[in-house]
């Protein structure tokens, strides 16, 4: 049999090209046989023509030798260019943290407020970098495979597209290079780029369809399926295709764990238990490291085994030691097991470096497992649905997370979900919702979530001094949940509210010592804040001295220097207070929002002014 027609089998995926094409038409790869006649014989007509055929290979592999050399000297060059990268970039983080801190020292710079915006600002950069990089890493793959008619479009397109990203233009850049998309619309490589560029920028419904092009093209195209896996996870009603776009990227690279992974947590999310922990195990048997035990840890307390996800988050310690979710995680499996001493000493230390973290005290007031999973994550088939109409609650928009909300309650209660409606309720009508909340905050529910019910019916019933309706609402909590973190809180919101309407006695004085003789962890600047106050109202200005002239040099906060200004005063030491009064203008505001230190420094300023007035008749 002879095919007359000229061309080329591809040896990667044995598709016949027909033509000239140096690369394959299927599957992208670069074509090692030149094309031409392809002749079916049972017999060779002449030795010369497979001697000629022998040649030939001979010639492409000395090629593809010499091309593989200048290759591995491009790649020693650019390890060389990453290894001065690396250096520098240490250099110039350890002169930053330095600059930092000798500012920080000099009281020219609030070193929190600059970590928190550095942080913002990396996150809002991150998506921008991210499609950076990709856009970087897979243009080289474009042109090679591009129509010939399309190239000098396509070379224009490629750089404006590089020009909009330098400038920060992400969604600009997507749209331009989806521009010549018309001009090939078979380059799977453009396709996939122009479809990471509009997740990047969100624009997801976009990147959707061009990633379902991009796999149509090119089935075997990894990073595609990639895509288009992640894509569709966060859509509930295409987790099956997701789960089989991941399948089919974890075929194409079988020793890649990342595939792996997302099934992981995709399968989670659908409550195959069994699915994921085959899945996790297949991932760290590929790469066993912090990320991946981390995931096999957290499918064994999904499944309520916490004898086999103690050894794996240990292990994971190791390769993250000192990693907030990493030591989260192992004090919920040692809460699984019971052994509640091992996870309090392990939440300690993390509040102590994380104050007030919710999730945090989520694990420490949990009164059995099951009660932890209800409370923080809800029903797996809402876990998301409820993340989303909290943070949309903290942004001020009750319409939207109603519209979550509704979709959640079809779906299945959970004591998160019910704590959220009540939120939104309460937000709409305190007075109408004010039993409710009441009734929440006394009822047999996680132990933090009726404290947050309690909070927010105190802060309503503070504003507006209803002292009997607030005394009843703390003392029917203190009884309900006692040994709550919520307990300590609330006692000392009880003793600050006394304080703040001038009813602080001797035997209140008591409560507050007691209160800071056992903080919460991670909250004892609070406790020793409100014990300052109270020594302070009722003028035991060498206790204050007792109390904070040991820390004011680790924690030189502007309450800190009011405190103990204002007892220096007391105690006539004028000139000292007056210095120490002055300082604290420029102090570190600390816990304190933007209302309450302009009032901490407006009692500085009032002071000063009766020191100033004073120093003539001294």
């Amino acid at each position: 049999m002879v095919s007359e027609t000229p061309g080329s089998y591809c040896q990667n995926c044995l598709t016949w090209n027909t033509g000239d094409r140096e690369t394959c038409r299927k599957c992208g790869t670069r074509l090692l046989i030149l094309a031409g006649d392809q002749t079916w014989e049972d017999e060779p007509e002449e030795a010369e023509e497979g001697e000629d055929l022998e040649e030939h290979l001979l010639e492409r592999i000395t090629a593809l030798e010499e091309t593989l050399r200048r290759v591995e000297t491009y790649l020693e060059t650019v390890s060389d260019q990453l290894g001065k990268l690396e250096r520098s970039e240490v250099m110039l983080r350890n002169g930053l943290m330095a600059l930092v801190q000798e500012m920080e020292q000099n009281r020219q710079l609030d070193a929190h407020s600059f970590s928190e915006r550095w942080e913002h600002l990396v996150e809002d950069n991150l998506h921008l970098i991210g499609a950076r990089e990709l856009f970087t890493r897979y243009r080289a793959r474009i042109l090679p495979i591009a129509r010939p008619k399309s190239m000098s479009q396509l070379k224009r397109a490629l750089l404006e597209t590089t020009a909009l990203l330098e400038s920060g233009s992400l969604p600009e850049a997507a749209q331009r290079l989806g521009q010549v998309l018309p001009l090939d619309p078979k380059n799977y490589e453009l396709i996939f780029t122009v479809a990471s560029l509009h997740e990047a920028a969100q624009n997801f419904e976009e990147a959707e369809v061009l990633a379902r092009r991009a796999v149509g093209l090119s089935p075997r195209h990894f990073e595609a399926w990639m895509l288009l896996a992640k894509l569709l996870q966060e859509l509930p009603e295409h987790a099956d295709q997701a789960i089989e776009a991941l399948h089919q990227a974890a075929d194409i690279r079988p020793e890649d764990p990342e595939p792996r992974m997302m099934l992981a947590e995709l399968l989670l999310d659908q409550e195959d238990l069994q699915g994921a922990l085959e899945a996790a195990q297949e991932a760290v048997n590929r790469r066993k490291d912090g990320e991946t035990l981390l995931l096999l840890g957290q499918v064994h307390l999904s499944r309520g085994d916490g004898a086999q996800a103690v050894p794996a988050l240990k292990d994971a310690s190791a390769f993250l030691p000192g990693d907030l979710h990493v030591r989260e995680a192992l004090a919920e499996a040692y809460l699984l097991l019971e052994e509640r001493a091992k996870a309090f000493a392990i939440l300690q230390e993390l509040l102590n470096q994380n104050p007030g973290d919710p999730q945090l005290l989520l694990l420490l007031d949990a009164e059995d497992h099951l009660q932890l999973r209800e409370a923080r994550d809800g029903k797996p088939a809402t876990h998301h649905l409820l993340d989303e109409a909290e943070d949309l609650l903290d942004a001020d928009q009750p319409e939207a997370a109603e519209a979550l909300l509704k979709r959640v309650r079809r779906k299945g209660r959970s004591q998160r979900s019910e704590w959220l409606e009540l939120r939104l309720a309460f937000g709409r009508d305190p007075e109408k919702q004010m039993k409710a909340a009441l009734d929440f905050a006394c009822s047999d529910r996680h132990p933090r979530l009726c404290f947050l019910a309690l909070r927010l019916a105190l802060e309503h019933l503070m504003e507006r001094k209803r002292e009997v309706e607030i005394a009843r609402a703390l003392d029917a909590f203190l009884t309900r949940h006692p040994k709550s973190s919520g307990a300590w809180e609330a006692a000392l919101m009880r003793q600050a509210y006394r304080l703040m309407n001038g009813q602080a006695t001797e035997q209140d004085l008591v409560e507050v010592q007691r209160l800071h003789a056992h903080p919460l962890p991670g909250l004892e600047p609070r406790a020793r804040t409100l014990l300052g106050q109270y020594l302070l109202a009722l003028k035991h200005h060498q206790a204050v001295l007792d109390l904070l002239d040991p820390i004011l040099e680790r924690e030189p906060t502007l309450v800190n220097h009011f405190q103990l200004g204002a007892a220096l005063a007391g105690l006539g030491e004028r000139e000292e207070a007056r210095a120490l009064l002055q300082a604290g203008l420029d102090a570190d505001p600390g816990d304190l929002n933007e209302g309450q230190a302009k009032g901490v420094q407006g009692q500085i300023r009032t002071l000063l002014e009766e020191l100033e007035a004073e120093a003539p008749r001294a």
